[in-house]
């Protein structure tokens, strides 16, 4: 998720507020720090600060990519490293093993097919537990109740 850039409806506000405020009175004053020109220097102070917020956010954005793009690059290089070292010394090699590849055939797992197990509740005998059967025609398979 990237960081978006952003306005400000506060400045907005502000800009408007200020240009109606010098219709009354270039320079008004209505004491306790509150003059338009403390009024300017505030709403260009918060202007440029969110101008260099979304400065930031562009290039942190630029350096997202160009890091997504490294590390491909880097991804890529890393495959095409350890098929060389498969090329020139083979894929079942001590080198290939050494440089990060798996050897095949001892990675390999077996694959053993159990049967299945049916569960049978200990307080009912085995052969109460196949209580009827049902047919399909060709066979017949032991229900359990």
């Amino acid at each position: 998720m990237s960081l978006r850039t952003r306005g400000s409806a506060a400045v907005d506000k502000a800009q408007l507020r200020l240009a109606l405020l010098k219709s009354v009175d270039e320079n008004l004053d209505l004491g306790h720090g509150l003059t338009i020109e403390a009024y300017n220097h505030l709403v260009n102070t918060t202007r440029a600060t969110l101008e260099a917020h979304n400065t930031l956010v562009s290039n942190l954005e630029e350096s997202r990519k160009t890091i997504i793009q490294m590390d491909k690059a880097l991804s890529e290089m890393s495959e095409r490293m350890l098929s060389g070292v498969a090329t020139v010394y083979g894929r079942n090699s001590i080198q290939y093993s050494k440089a990060g590849g798996s050897n095949a055939k001892r990675n390999k797992k077996s694959s053993s097919k159990a049967a299945p197990i049916i569960a049978v509740l200990a307080t009912q005998p085995a052969q109460a537990a196949i209580a009827s059967a049902s047919t399909n025609g060709n066979s017949t398979t032991p229900v359990l109740q």
